[in-house]
């Protein structure tokens, strides 16, 4: 079948390194074998007002002068209202509008964080393509291993999400809110294989139909974490979760657990233990609205490259 194209153009707050990115999308367990990933580009598709739409997304800037070109896909015609959705889709889904410049002059004035900045320059955190998808997500993951919850996901995309085929290669989208609703809990279960599940993700579905995703993006940010805490089967450690990769809510850390005490203390002591809450705090404190990305920058370069070249350099020995 032929498609319906037309081309769009981002303008992402510098410094963006759309590499980093691009990166980032091929090693993301949650979303694997779910876009294309090319050198200077990738290929996804999302579900849009029960329109399956494919976006490839190509570079044409620089890291200083981002620039980048979109091109939609579609069985219908894309109109200027799909195109504006599409856009705006791309802008939350690799933070586009993150204005780094304040992090970084703080965090270039901390002598142990430069080195991650650094490294990163010019990274933005590259969110779930959708708030639903990651809270759905947070159910389906919950005590399971990872490799199973994503066979889950697989079922529950092929079920209930859209396809569209571009270039030869079938995209799945992630269902709507809309599209759960109004699944049958027979039929779901059959699909997820888990009793509780399938009625917390019905619950997300319900909630998240009659929300309004702009009020989850920028209302107060203990309204939104006090509304995903509400859904039943969302606790704190997926609320926080949502709230930090799903929406990109970086002005609170996400919590002040073990995980992240210990990327503190190798970053800013070079010991492999956790430091103490108090002084995690002052440090985080010192990042202002920018504390989640502090959070995600030590994650990242702990993850990436300090475990990577320490466990590189140790095999050469």
């Amino acid at each position: 079948m032929s498609l319906y194209s037309i081309k769009g153009t981002l303008e992402p707050l510098s410094p963006f390194d759309f590499s980093q990115s691009l990166a980032f999308l091929p090693d993301f367990s949650p979303m694997q074998n779910e876009q294309t990933v090319n050198t200077n580009s990738f290929t996804k598709a999302v579900e849009i007002k029960g329109k399956t739409v494919a976006f490839e997304v190509t570079e044409l800037g620089t890291v200083e002068n981002p620039k980048l070109q979109f091109t939609a896909y579609s069985e219908t015609k894309v109109t200027d209202e799909l195109q504006e959705s599409v856009a705006d889709r791309i802008n939350y889904f690799l933070s586009l509008q993150d204005d780094l410049k304040e992090f970084y002059k703080i965090g270039n004035q901390d002598q142990c964080f430069r080195p991650t900045i650094k490294r990163f320059y010019g990274h933005k955190q590259v969110k779930f393509l959708t708030p639903f998808e990651i809270t759905c997500w947070a159910v389906l993951d919950q005590r399971i291993p990872m490799a199973v919850a994503h066979k889950m996901k697989e079922r529950f995309v092929e079920n209930y999400g859209g396809h569209i085929n571009v270039k030869g290669y079938e995209y799945r989208t992630f269902p709507e809110p809309a599209t759960i609703n109004s699944a049958e809990p027979s039929k779901l279960f059959e699909v997820i294989h888990n009793q509780k599940k399938t009625e917390w993700i019905l619950g997300v579905a319900k909630a998240f139909n009659k929300i309004d995703e702009q009020w989850l993006r920028t209302a107060p940010y203990d309204d939104v974490y006090g509304w995903l805490t509400d859904i039943k089967g969302i606790g704190e450690w997926s609320a926080n979760f949502v709230m930090i990769r799903g929406l990109g809510r970086m002005e609170k850390l996400s919590s002040l657990g073990f995980e992240l005490a210990v990327d503190a203390s190798k970053i800013y002591k070079g010991k492999d233990e956790a430091m103490p809450d108090q002084e995690l705090c002052e440090i985080a404190n010192k990042y202002s609205q920018w504390k989640g990305y502090w959070a995600y920058y030590l994650r990242i370069y702990v993850e990436f490259v300090y475990v990577f070249e320490i466990g590189k350099k140790q095999l050469t020995k």
